[in-house]
């Protein structure tokens, strides 16, 4: 039977709106000809046909099985060399027929270069997993030592920067900046106060609009004049423990320049530093020995059937593990968590493998051991 899964995480990707002048209905008919159609959210790849569209322009699906949507709403989804999601209300539900009408279209700006190699469950198996501790006392973690630890750092490694300063983050601490860098969880990097031009990377968050739509925007460039600020960086440090617990930030200002880039490249490398001091004396060791389902040069899919595993990610959603070709020796590798879905009585975890620990010839190894297995 077909089952609806349940996500316990997923980390969003970046989309877009497809363009208008994209004919769905043609370019549905395209995939389902390549790789095909798929209806989201179930434990197996449910294909789905795309049989036509009304005159009134909702469209109609046929699926292989009769399914429990279990929602007045399902999604359309293509994938690997394109992924577009098409949202659609229900309308109609008969047998294996859907009818629904669309509600968006999105198209993701990541594509998958890499394909995945499905053929090795029951050959390759992920163990010596090194997680976080589920047990942790918050108040210690946000304790006077993870203060030291973070001044410490920043006075390390910013050091030709004396403006900048950090600042921890009290139960009543409000302004506008700080409320966005709660509610954004991206740093405020403005190059220049007197038109609010921010810095034009993904990573950091734009308030202009934010300001415009609260009708502060003049307001808020009176007030950066006022106070002799030309520029400012605003860098949020948030310590994950189930919850992003917004824990401190750092900022610098600057009067007739700008905030110089090293700046904001220094505070990344203060908050992943200070993110792995603090978690070095919270994680712990499973010995055991779980199956995969699917690896690529990118990342990995685990069977994970350990609740502690999946507690211990919902507290730090990486991890450290062996990953175990069979007959070959282990290749230790780190893994940043994307995606975790409930699927009957165990959970499906995705993982970005963002590095390779040890043998300095290890992602090669890793590479040909992909391959052999397929």
């Amino acid at each position: 039977m077909i089952l609806p899964i349940k996500t316990h995480f997923q980390k969003e990707r970046a989309f877009e709106d497809l363009d208008p002048s994209v004919n769905i209905s043609e370019f549905f008919k395209s995939r389902m000809a390549a790789e095909g159609l798929f209806l989201k959210g179930y434990d197996t790849d449910l294909r789905i046909k795309f049989k036509g569209e009304r005159q009134d322009g909702s469209h109609i699906f046929e699926t292989d099985v009769v399914i429990d949507l279990g929602s007045s709403k399902f999604t359309v989804y293509t994938t690997p060399s394109y992924h577009i999601e098409v949202e659609y209300e229900l309308l109609n539900q008969k047998d294996t027929l859907l009818l629904g009408k669309i509600l968006s279209k999105k198209i993701s700006n990541q594509i998958r270069v890499e394909s995945r190699n499905d053929k090795v469950y029951g050959t390759v198996v992920a163990s010596n997993f090194l997680i976080a501790k589920t047990n942790i006392d918050f108040s210690k973690l946000t304790g006077v030592s993870s203060q030291v630890i973070l001044t410490d750092i920043h006075k390390n490694l910013l050091n030709a920067y004396p403006k900048s300063k950090v600042v921890f983050v009290a139960g009543g601490d409000q302004s506008d900046e700080i409320d966005l860098l709660r509610e954004k969880q991206k740093p405020l990097y403005i190059l220049n106060t007197h038109t609010l031009e921010s810095h034009p990377s993904s990573e950091v968050f734009d308030p202009k609009s934010a300001f415009e739509e609260d009708m502060i925007l003049e307001d808020k460039i009176a007030e950066y004049k006022r106070k002799k600020i030309d520029s400012f960086l605003l860098y949020p440090i948030f310590i994950a423990m189930n919850d992003l617990h917004f824990f401190a930030y750092l900022t610098i200002e600057m009067e007739k320049t700008s905030v110089p880039e090293e700046v904001f490249q220094k505070y990344k490398e203060v908050e992943s530093t200070f993110q792995a001091r603090i978690m070095d004396s919270n994680t712990q060791v499973l010995d055991l020995k779980q199956n995969v389902f699917n690896v690529s040069r990118g990342g990995l899919s685990i069977e994970i059937r350990e609740r502690e595993i999946i507690k211990a990610l919902k507290v730090k959603p990486s991890m450290t593990l062996d990953i175990n070709f069979k007959m070959q020796a282990p290749l230790r590798m780190a893994v940043e968590l994307r995606h975790m879905e409930e699927v009957k009585d165990y959970f499906v975890v995705g993982g970005q493998i963002v590095g390779l620990i040890g043998d300095k010839k290890a992602k090669d190894i890793y590479y040909s051991l992909i391959t052999f297995f397929s």
